[in-house]
């Protein structure tokens, strides 16, 4: 798990394949981060496509002052034709700067 500095911008990158593995651009792709506290920093944003099939969405931690220490759990949902969905979770750890 990737650990950053409450203030940092952190890119959170998905990739998206068809049945084959190939590289492939679902309909919509969208993030979901939740806090440590168990809020919601983001629900359901668009994703910004980099090349077919890869996908990113920067986000601020909050400073010091506002931020929290402790897991961010981040959720991808990419939704296809035909209805396919797939979905990506991960997770990272924010902390204050020594």
């Amino acid at each position: 798990m990737t650990t950053y500095q409450l203030g940092e911008t952190v890119r959170l990158t998905a990739t998206v394949t068809d049945s084959d593995g190939a590289a492939s651009d679902p309909t919509t792709t969208k993030i979901s981060i939740r806090k440590p506290d168990k809020s919601m920093a983001a629900t359901a944003q668009d994703m910004t496509k980099s090349v077919t099939g890869s996908y990113y969405y920067d986000y601020l931690i909050a400073a010091e002052d506002t931020g929290q220490e402790g897991t961010y759990n981040v959720r991808v949902t990419a939704t296809g034709a035909a209805s396919r969905v797939t979905i990506q979770t991960s997770t990272f750890d924010a902390e204050v700067s020594i």
